[in-house]
């Protein structure tokens, strides 16, 4: 799954730097990455429960709605933590 998301990574960030030379645009790496770590997961979690509803759509009945919920928050809490850089582990 790593490598899945590192090719989409590696992907991401050439279009989109094609993308800004065609337009004439300066190009920033750093904040680029920095906005696709902080949303790619949320993304992936969206197109799994879809995929999961589609697949499996007694999961939803068994499951309660809150724990999607709860991840979801969790997910872009940590998405604005990552871009902003409020808390920081120290090694």
């Amino acid at each position: 799954m790593k490598k899945l998301y590192d090719k989409f990574m590696a992907l991401n960030i050439k279009s989109a730097r094609a993308k800004a030379e065609n337009r004439g645009l300066s190009f920033n790496e750093e904040n680029f990455i920095k906005k696709q770590e902080a949303v790619l997961p949320i993304l992936f979690f969206y197109g799994l429960t879809i995929l999961l509803g589609f697949i499996l759509p007694d999961v939803f009945t068994l499951v309660p709605s809150w724990i999607f919920f709860v991840i979801l928050f969790g997910l872009i809490i940590r998405g604005v933590n990552h871009y902003f850089g409020w808390i920081r582990i120290e090694k």
